[in-house]
């Protein structure tokens, strides 16, 4: 049990940060015991220098991660060596990291968001306001509504935080959804795509997982970028996008740069990423910042 512990352990965090860290710090610790009834873990480090920089920089993942294996809340996480055990004795922080707080149920529960994967029914294409620096992201997009999964697929859009990719995103939902309300929608953020295939390791729900992906209508994914260097993350984009693909199922992407130039993704994936049609939205120029401004304030006020 504990050896299947610690390499179920070693796949979670090789997905969340990487194998370069897995590879030079943890794959030198082992899970030496579990005392269930002190909620203590206890590891071994080949050296000090090892057990200091854990402990300073990745003692956050070692008790979120090993808590929910182990399925305790605030595990005691211990060193020890062959002659004394390490007394330092680290407890759950408090503050809780901002991606757990954005997944699961608890995104779900709350009165203010809408429930993980369905799109924002405040994002249309009316509300979008079209000016020379999105213009072409706009055309393309509102093209796709038309016949979707044969023309400008898949369509990826890039582009600076703020412009507009993600009311596009959802604008593009919206109106499929409304032309055919039967077609199987899907809006997910590259974070909440990379928790939840964690979670499908975690707990050997890896064929559901994809089962789920592979019977979409629509993919629409936010800021792919935040799937960079995650080898097995992108194992499993990648057999989910051919499968899409092949099945002529409309796939979106957006993205804060150009397919090929987000670093740590696959050459093969990349390719696939840009195999449609690629366009970027450029920072508005003043008249269509105006433009922006006034069609926010005539939306809140409509709101009071």
């Amino acid at each position: 049990m504990i050896d299947g512990t610690w390499q179920e352990f070693l796949k979670i965090v090789r997905e969340e940060v990487g194998s370069r860290v897995v590879e030079t710090w943890f794959k030198a610790i082992s899970l030496h015991r579990w005392d269930a009834s002190q909620k203590t873990v206890y590891l071994q480090a080949p050296n000090a220098f090892v057990q200091n920089w854990v402990c300073k920089h990745y003692m956050l993942l070692l008790q979120l991660h090993l808590g929910r294996l182990l399925h305790v809340e605030s595990p005691k996480i211990v060193f020890e060596d062959d002659k004394t055990i390490d007394e330092r004795v680290h407890t759950m922080p408090t503050v809780v990291p901002v991606n757990v707080l954005k997944t699961g149920t608890e995104v779900a529960k709350s009165g203010r968001r809408k429930q993980i994967g369905q799109v924002n029914q405040s994002y249309s294409f009316d509300t979008f306001v079209v000016g020379s620096s999105n213009s072409l992201a706009y055309a393309a997009a509102h093209a796709i509504t038309e016949k979707p999964g044969t023309l400008y697929n898949p369509l990826f859009i890039y582009g600076g935080s703020g412009l507009g990719k993600t009311h596009l995103l959802h604008a593009i939902g919206n109106e499929i959804k409304a032309k055919n309300k039967h077609r199987t929608i899907l809006y997910q953020t590259a974070d909440r795509f990379v928790t939840e295939f964690i979670n499908a390791i975690r707990f050997d729900k890896v064929h559901r997982f994809r089962a789920k992906y592979q019977s979409i209508d629509v993919l629409l994914v936010d800021d792919l970028q935040f799937i960079s260097n995650k080898e097995q993350t992108q194992e499993a984009f990648f057999h989910i996008f051919n499968s899409l693909y092949e099945a002529n199922k409309q796939i979106v992407f957006s993205s804060d740069t150009f397919p090929q130039h987000i670093e740590g993704i696959a050459e093969r994936l990349s390719s696939r990423l840009a195999s449609g049609l690629v366009t970027d939205i450029h920072i508005p120029s003043v008249e269509t910042k105006v433009a922006i401004l006034k069609k926010k304030a005539v939306g809140n006020n409509e709101l009071i």
